[in-house]
């Protein structure tokens, strides 16, 4: 099923946009550093919405940018309701997660894992409270004759055909 074509000029949203936070280099102190928590603004169960994590910050220097994102839900447990995501894509530099559903009144945990073009992999698990009230099932994304979901940055023909990679993934404006 292919849903409309979505906007070319699609963003991602700022509201939901979050530094990976920088390591804190406390051995030369002899300090064992704690592990920082992050968390995506909250949401309902009935929003369908991109969360971002920016790396710049811990790839400043580097001269490396990110060039794949995955994800999964650490704490779905097989429910229709559960926490999902929809699609994974790189827009603007940023590692973009599309996420629909979840159990109202939960703290999911979502584990991304970037990896970079110079082969460096960033593991980050991103907690996100779905608020209470009623328990909805994610919303369906455009998704290829196989399954394989179609961000929105990804490149079409003239005929709105989705142009894909050797390996049958998505061409992807990033």
């Amino acid at each position: 099923m292919i849903a409309p074509v979505p906007s070319p000029i699609w963003q991602p949203a700022c509201a939901r946009t979050i530094a990976i936070p920088e390591p804190a280099n406390l051995r030369a102190r002899g300090l064992v550093a704690s592990i920082i928590s992050i968390s995506w603004a909250p949401k309902s169960s009935s929003d369908n919405f991109d969360f971002s994590l920016d790396a710049s910050g811990i790839l400043c220097g580097t001269g490396d940018y990110i060039a794949q994102v995955e994800a999964s839900v650490a704490t779905s447990q097989g429910r229709p309701t559960d926490l999902a995501v929809s699609w994974c894509s790189v827009v603007n530099g940023l590692a973009c997660v599309f996420l629909g559903g979840g159990e109202p009144g939960t703290t999911q945990t979502v584990s991304v894992e970037i990896t970079t073009q110079q082969g460096r992999i960033i593991s980050q698990d991103v907690l996100l409270a779905i608020v209470s009230g009623v328990a909805s099932t994610p919303n369906p994304v455009p998704t290829l004759a196989d399954g394989t979901p179609v961000p929105p940055n990804a490149m079409r023909d003239s005929d709105a055909s989705i142009l894909l990679d050797d390996n049958g993934n998505p061409l992807l404006f990033a």
